[in-house]
């Protein structure tokens, strides 16, 4: 696996460097500002729950490998409960209709971001469990770059107003190692994991493919918040509006 390894920190360094990484880390941008982007997020972080239950996670399989990534998944396909918190704490739950969520969800703007979920699903279909478990480490050291940023944003946010993020904050990004979990010794038991050349020239082109994923839903995330900052254009979506949350109706 250390070709496969080395390949993931290669990319995340990459990722790191994208322009939502910048953004979040622009002290010039107020922190709940900083979270603009989060809406648009939606089809992701609920979908995810998909890809683990239903792609990822075999329960028939006698493959230890398999096993691991089972214990994974059942450890990450729960997650959606925070970020729906986290949207109720930055005031990001407008009041929208039914048909304002569907386009700002399933709109031409969202487009990257459910692609991602979509072939996620397609990068792990008839892979073996070694080279699904080199899918698992590259998705999430995507995370590990992600939530390092958004929870150093998240400390910011509480700083300023007092109040304490779930999914953007320590909470979450302490369950987001950068590799797989729920099992103890995981990152030994990952390394030790033995593959074939051409299992190895597969594995090291779907983390490339993960990746290329990632940065692309990336670029859709900033745009919106872009549009989101003031004197900005208005959007062609629904825009959801910065508002002031009630603590106790954040529960």
């Amino acid at each position: 696996m250390k070709r496969i390894t080395d390949r993931i920190e290669s990319n995340k360094r990459r990722l790191d460097q994208s322009a939502l990484m910048m953004f979040v880390q622009d002290a010039s941008v107020e922190p709940r500002r900083r979270f603009s982007f989060v809406p648009c997020m939606a089809p992701f972080v609920m979908g995810f729950s998909d890809v683990n239950k239903y792609a990822l996670r075999d329960e028939g399989s006698q493959d230890p490998i398999q096993h691991l990534i089972n214990v994974h998944s059942q450890e990450d396909d729960h997650h959606w409960g925070m970020y729906l918190k986290d949207l109720r704490t930055l005031g990001l739950n407008a009041q929208l209709d039914l048909n304002g969520a569907l386009r700002l969800l399933w709109g031409d703007d969202r487009q990257k971001t459910r692609q991602t979920i979509y072939s996620l699903m397609g990068l792990i279909e008839n892979t073996t469990p070694a080279v699904r478990m080199a899918v698992v480490e590259a998705i999430e050291a995507t995370g590990d770059v992600a939530f390092t940023r958004f929870s150093a944003l998240a400390t910011e946010f509480e700083k300023s107003t007092g109040e304490t993020l779930a999914y953007f904050g320590a909470l979450h990004k302490d369950l987001e190692s950068g590799h797989a979990m729920g099992t103890e010794d995981i990152e030994a038991k990952v390394s030790a994991i033995e593959m074939s050349p051409e299992m190895e020239r597969e594995a090291l082109g779907l983390v490339d493919q993960v990746f290329e994923l990632f940065h692309r839903m990336f670029e859709e995330w900033m745009a919106y918040a872009q549009r989101q900052q003031p004197g900005a254009q208005s959007a062609v979506m629904p825009t959801v509006r910065m508002r002031t949350v009630n603590k106790s109706s954040a529960a």
